[in-house]
């Protein structure tokens, strides 16, 4: 006697085994410490000497040996770590690796020195920067604190509305956000104007939050490499 299928147990089926590697994949994510995302400013105000001491700052202070030390205090001992560029868009210039010695943080670094400045428009919307973040975490690996680490010398020129929503439906789901707002002062100069409360001021009250969230400021570009040094061992630490 044959067994009758229906259409809808056909493709109930074909929908189970064309997921099934995917149901696969996700129990198969490595656990690791922390979910780390460093989102970077690429707007139009960081121009070409700004961007190169801004990506000499990331690359000198993640090959500090004092940030390997406390990923090794991470439990389990292994950083995922990604780098995402953004200005009006966002891109993926590192995708998540894991770091858990000098040689898997030189194989990063390495990577982020090679790769070209992305050009994704002149406009700072961090907002759409902290969704696309967002959206990264789980992919790759699983387990531990996520946090976004953002570094930026603007406000969102979308206003500030839409960025406390964003930022609170994150911390909301448990979701840290670090800040590195970068303080231009006279001489330097600097297009659209800083916020004039500070621009240290609106990442506070605009951007950072989340349990146990770092904010730390750079005073100008040249600061720069001291202050994400610190703030990657707040952050990891």
């Amino acid at each position: 006697m044959k067994t009758l299928v229906t259409r809808r147990q056909a493709l109930a089926a074909t929908s189970a085994l064309a997921l099934a590697p995917f149901a696969a994949n996700a129990g198969e994510l490595e656990k690791v410490g922390m979910q780390l995302i460093l989102a970077a400013d690429v707007s139009g105000s960081v121009n070409p000497a700004r961007y190169k001491t801004q990506q000499d700052g990331y690359l000198e202070a993640l090959g500090d040996s004092r940030v390997l030390n406390v990923i090794a205090e991470l439990d389990p001992p292994v950083l995922a770590i990604a780098f995402v560029a953004w200005a009006r868009e966002q891109v993926v210039m590192v995708p998540w690796m894991r770091v858990q010695d000098a040689k898997s943080m030189e194989l990063f670094r390495n990577r982020l020195r090679q790769t070209q400045r992305p050009q994704i428009g002149i406009n700072t919307l961090i907002s759409k920067a902290l969704l696309f973040c967002d959206a990264r975490f789980d992919q790759e690996f699983t387990g531990g604190r996520k946090v976004i680490d953002v570094s930026g010398d603007g406000d969102d020129n979308q206003g500030i509305a839409a960025l406390r929503n964003v930022r609170d439906a994150l911390i909301g789901k448990g979701v840290v956000i670090n800040g590195l707002p970068i303080i231009v002062k006279p001489p330097e100069h600097i297009f659209p104007q800083q916020p004039p409360e500070g621009l240290d001021v609106y990442y506070r009250n605009n951007v950072v939050g989340g349990e146990g969230h770092v904010i730390i400021e750079s005073i100008g570009f040249d600061n720069f490499k001291q202050a994400i040094l610190q703030k990657l061992l707040l952050e990891i630490g």
